[in-house]
């Protein structure tokens, strides 16, 4: 039964995209608003019937739903997903729902609900049994899927999407949680979308993302803990730097820092603190915008950081930053490197790449059109990376392994000639501007990050899914 949940557990992972826990912190926001938006889409042309039958009356028993006028339901109320995509969509997730279907349509505490039924099922609120239900309250439409890997393992998928038409406010929610030796943990995401009046008159989208992870207890091999990403302040994009905000509540992007909270049941091994017991890991980005060589805006972390200390905050810490090139300093505890890590960290993280961690050198071949090569021993155990000033040397003793594709976190291959010009343009960057100018986190940095309101409301708003008796009651 253990093997089996924890393949569970597995796949629960793979198919959490959203969350693309390979990705940090500013490089992972955008990643979930980008998910969190398609999937809306996806959800309105899958859920098309069932968003139909919330416009029937309720019925105590299953009604038959027309797939036609499903169709048409959904055309006027969703010009914005062409009838392409629609099909493509539809064929793909739920080719059942191209016909005509019996439903449970019923009002539970307030709330409409919808679920695929047979004739003459009786009907009920007890949606939490069915593979995919939807409900509406107020402007709030919640679209819910389950899958039973064993008795023992259901997994449920939940996304909320909640529209205000007059101030254009939507915030989109999505949840996957599993139950694991008895405690829910998953994943919880965020997204607020808004708009922000600058200076100029002009109206800008902004975007308040967090991402909360909870794993319970430890269990084997197998890390517990929580995890939650956020912003310091909702954030904005604007070309012009000097067109600022009315509201003071909302920041530029290039004026709020993006941070991870974790609290990790597991071990940890870094320069000054080795630990098998619970400990804390924190990461925090600066985002600068950078112009490229073409002219156009980039944005990027200049500076990330990473900081992790033992639970009690008394013992030994590891404070360190992603950089290309370091001097050794004994106040700050570094050593002298040459091996391109900012480059690395920038590229890996825009492309969400999973397959492999390519260095300063593979990208450089990327971007030059060289083969894309790595080193390792003859044995195959240990890699050996040259320096980024000399790309081309190769150790006596390692044998050099080319590539032809890398894999992203969606699980697709990806092109050299696709990520050619963003390695030359990262590159560019870094060529322009040299990272580490930011100070290294220290206690008390990552001290007020915990006592923050910021932190402490997000937190308490996207964990409390785990503390109710069902995996999330889209009825409440």
């Amino acid at each position: 039964m253990k093997k089996t949940i924890i393949s569970a557990l597995l796949v629960m992972t793979a198919a959490s995209a959203h969350a693309t826990p390979n990705v940090q912190g500013y490089y992972q926001s955008k990643e979930l608003i980008s998910y969190a938006v398609n999937k809306i889409q996806q959800n309105k042309a899958e859920y098309f019937l069932l968003d139909y039958a919330l416009a029937l009356p309720a019925s105590s028993e299953a009604q038959l739903a027309s797939y036609n006028t499903a169709l048409g339901h959904f055309q006027a109320h969703n010009s914005g997903v062409s009838e392409d995509t629609f099909f493509n969509i539809v064929k793909k997730v739920n080719p059942s729902a191209l016909e005509d279907q019996y439903v449970c349509r019923v009002d539970v505490n307030g709330s409409k609900l919808a679920y695929i039924a047979k004739r003459g099922k009786a009907c009920d609120g007890q949606y939490d049994s069915e593979p995919r239900a939807i409900s509406q309250k107020g402007s709030k439409v919640s679209f819910f899927r389950r899958w039973d890997f064993d008795p023992a393992s259901a997994h449920f998928d939940i996304q909320s999407y909640d529209a205000d038409p007059q101030s254009g406010r939507e915030v989109i929610t999505q949840d996957y949680v599993l139950k694991f030796e008895g405690n829910w943990i998953g994943t919880s995401v965020r997204v607020i979308k808004d708009e922000v009046e600058l200076s100029s008159g002009n109206d800008e989208t902004s975007y308040d993302v967090a991402s909360y992870q909870h794993s319970g207890p430890r269990s084997g091999i197998i890390s517990g803990g929580d995890s939650l990403l956020y912003s310091d302040h909702p954030y904005y994009i604007s070309e012009d730097e000097s067109d600022r905000p009315v509201n003071e509540g909302t920041k530029a992007i290039t004026e709020t820092n993006f941070n991870t909270v974790s609290l990790v049941d597991g071990p940890y091994h870094g320069r000054n603190l080795q630990t098998d017991s619970i400990h804390y890991e924190f990461n925090r980005d600066y985002v600068k915008a950078y112009h490229v060589e073409n002219g156009d805006t980039a944005y990027f972390v200049s500076d990330p950081q990473s900081f992790a200390i033992d639970l009690a905050f008394t013992g030994p810490s590891d404070s360190s930053v992603w950089q290309d090139e370091t001097e050794k300093d004994s106040v700050r505890d570094t050593d002298q490197a040459s091996g391109g890590d900012w480059v690395a960290h920038a590229f890996n993280n825009t492309h969400n790449l999973v397959s492999l961690s390519p260095t300063f050198c593979m990208i450089e071949d990327i971007a030059k059109g060289r083969p894309v090569t790595e080193y390792r021993s003859e044995d195959g155990t240990s890699l050996w990376n040259p320096s980024m000033h000399a790309c081309q040397a190769q150790e006596e003793g390692t044998v050099a392994k080319v590539y032809t594709h890398f894999i992203n976190g969606n699980g697709e291959k990806v092109s050299f000639d696709s990520l050619r010009q963003s390695a030359k343009d990262i590159i560019y960057v870094r060529e322009q501007h040299p990272q580490g100018s930011e100070e290294l986190l220290t206690v008390d940095d990552v001290k007020a990050m915990l006592d923050s309101p910021r932190y402490q409301q997000t937190k308490k708003d996207l964990s409390q899914r785990y503390q109710w008796s069902k995996p999330y009651d889209i009825l409440k």
